[in-house]
């Protein structure tokens, strides 16, 4: 009897242990779980596509800034040649062609506004009389870039690009009702950085938030390896 008061024992304490076991295994998967839907959550927030600010995604510790040349609409060589064969001017309305350019320089390609301009009027590259086809734009000789994405807005996008050292066209609207294009080339805390094709690109880079305005639209390019 007391050899079986002894097992009886020895067996209740064996199961509590094994409870106890599995009941931390649960505890752990339930908290792995709960981990892994929190991260799915976040990137699916981070990629979801919509009109943004200027400030957010992932936070940059120090300055990213992504060193290309700026090019302005309205610099004498090129601001009254036409745009297309519109009756605007690249000084008035060549905002995407010159963002373009900044991007089509940035990787290589020896040009300016004044030379895509030349080379999208005479290949088609313009929707109507001055909107710019984006994948035209990438043919430009010796076509070493592909256009990869023009559709709505991420932080995601915006990021994964910036912190792969690639600059980002971005559309935003005026009160005027307006678009205006712009380049992002880097990012400092949460706040993007603009260099604008427009006059007050002059000064340089500048934060996003001083225009005040969401980010409606983004364009990319990658280059051809």
């Amino acid at each position: 009897m007391r050899l079986e008061s002894c097992f009886s024992k020895f067996s209740r304490r064996i199961n509590i242990n094994a409870i106890g076991c599995y009941l931390k295994i649960i505890r752990r998967k339930q908290y792995y779980l709960l981990l892994l839907l929190s991260s799915a959550l976040l990137v699916s927030i981070w990629f979801w596509k919509r009109p943004i600010s200027g400030h957010g995604g992932i936070p940059v510790f120090g300055k990213i800034e992504i060193p290309v040349q700026p090019f302005y609409q309205d610099d004498p060589r090129w601001c009254n040649d036409l745009l297309g064969i519109s009756s605007n001017t690249i000084g008035s309305a060549g905002c995407a062609l010159s963002s373009a350019a900044m991007i089509l320089r940035f990787y290589g390609v020896d040009l300016d506004p004044q030379r895509l301009n030349d080379f999208l009027t005479q290949h088609n590259g313009y929707e109507d009389t001055s909107w710019i086809k984006w994948e035209a734009a990438a043919l430009f000789p010796p076509n070493i870039a592909v256009h990869r994405y023009e559709d709505l807005p991420s932080y995601g996008l915006i990021d994964w690009n910036l912190l792969n050292g690639n600059p980002v066209i971005t559309r935003i609207r005026r009160p005027t009702g307006k678009t205006h294009f712009v380049v992002l080339v880097g990012k400092q805390g949460f706040d993007y950085l603009v260099l604008d094709p427009a006059n007050k690109g002059r000064s340089g880079v500048y934060p996003f938030y001083e225009l005040g305005l969401p980010i409606e639209a983004l364009r990319f390019y990658q280059k051809n390896k």
